[in-house]
């Protein structure tokens, strides 16, 4: 496959800045020294032993390493966020990151996007196609480090479709990456229909990355939305879906879940018996607008099949109330990488205690399932 033709169009958003070096994972003992001067350490590290240490991480990595499902791409043509934790994001730092923390594959995304993405004009458009061929460029570069979960201007169903069948069949997208909601939408509303049902006929992974709603933007003087606002979103996501009978009927969908599904485990119970129909609780004034026969087979049902990847939420409780709900096949390991710093998962892992097995599957096992393409 050539991505020869990924050169990014002229259109007004620092166009030609994609065009840069490969990123390929060094496996000669030249390439090992002319990466490591890239990088600038070429002069303080010594040439012995490189390429044997390099050589035995590159195999570990393959056999045994983590498969990061929530990773993040900067491009150069997207304004970096000031709390971003590395603000200087580059393929190469990440993927020297990505060794550091034995991490052989990352499945980038967009993140911080959905303002550009969602706001219906031909810049999103532009913007999407723009990203999307910029991370295929990487993916072709590093095809066993890298993933692509492509973007989509979801408000926009008509260029959705377009970017949806030219990101699978071209660009050879691993999935797709969505934001929660579209400003004023939430992803299981009748607009997004169509490109549901085409998603569900490519039995697509879509990954799901929170962002903020109109309605709730700065809520409480002093509270960052990234406190709890993001979470509370996923969780708003989710329930769309649900109660909108998107995951019922279209059951081909994969779904991935951020943050260890943020509130949804903890709440399912309640959102449960809210549904009309399922409970005593049915005629409660919080029951919604949802409909029992739009989810036929049960609610626990629809969000166990579900996957959470554990992203910033390995702490104890966030972990006990996931893996208390779902089956361990549908755990996947993520960082939220460079927004949130790869400490703040991969540190809290051992205060759980999981047998050999779990963490395993947690770090790439389950992953190797949806994407048979990174199985070692």
């Amino acid at each position: 496959m050539r991505h020869d033709s990924f050169a990014c169009r002229e259109n007004g958003i620092n166009a030609g800045q994609e065009k840069g070096p490969s990123f390929a994972f060094p496996t000669s003992r030249r390439e090992v020294l002319k990466a490591l001067t890239a990088l600038g350490v070429g002069a303080i590290l010594p040439a012995t032993g490189l390429v044997a240490r390099a050589s035995r991480k590159s195999a570990a990595l393959g056999k045994s390493g983590r498969i990061d499902v929530h990773h993040h791409m900067l491009p150069p043509f997207q304004t970096s966020p000031p709390f971003v934790a590395n603000r200087h994001w580059t393929p190469e730092s990440t993927l020297a990151t990505m060794e550091k923390f034995g991490t052989s594959t990352a499945i980038l995304s967009l993140t911080l996007a959905a303002e550009i993405l969602y706001d219906g004009t031909e810049k999103a458009r532009t913007f999407a196609r723009k990203a999307n061929e910029y991370g295929a460029k990487l993916v072709s570069d590093n095809p066993k480090r890298f993933g692509l979960f492509a973007s989509l201007p979801l408000p926009d169903q008509d260029a959705s479709l377009r970017e949806i069948e030219y990101a699978f069949d071209t660009l050879k997208a691993d999935g797709v990456g969505l934001f929660t909601d579209t400003g004023d939408k939430w992803p299981g509303d009748p607009a997004f229909t169509a490109v549901f049902e085409e998603l569900n006929r490519r039995k697509a992974v879509v990954f799901f990355h929170p962002t903020v709603p109109k309605c709730c933007r700065n809520l409480v003087a002093g509270v960052g939305d990234g406190v709890v606002e993001y979470d509370f979103d996923t969780t708003r996501a989710i329930t769309s879906l649900l109660y909108n009978g998107v995951l019922s009927r279209l059951p081909d969908i994969r779904f991935i879940v951020s943050h260890s599904g943020a509130a949804v485990p903890v709440l399912s119970g309640r959102i449960k018996d809210r549904v009309p129909g399922a409970s005593s609780n049915a005629a409660s004034p919080g029951a919604g607008g949802g409909k029992i026969d739009r989810i036929p087979n049960g609610v626990f049902y629809e969000l166990k099949k579900l996957y959470y990847e554990c992203a910033h939420a390995t702490y104890p409780p966030a972990m006990a109330a996931l893996t208390k709900f779902v089956p361990s096949s549908q755990i996947l390991f993520g960082t939220d990488y460079p927004m949130e710093p790869y400490e703040t998962t991969v540190n809290e892992f051992p205060n759980m205690r999981f047998s050999t097995e779990l963490q395993q599957a947690i770090d790439r096992g389950n992953a190797e399932r949806l994407f048979p393409r990174f199985k070692s």
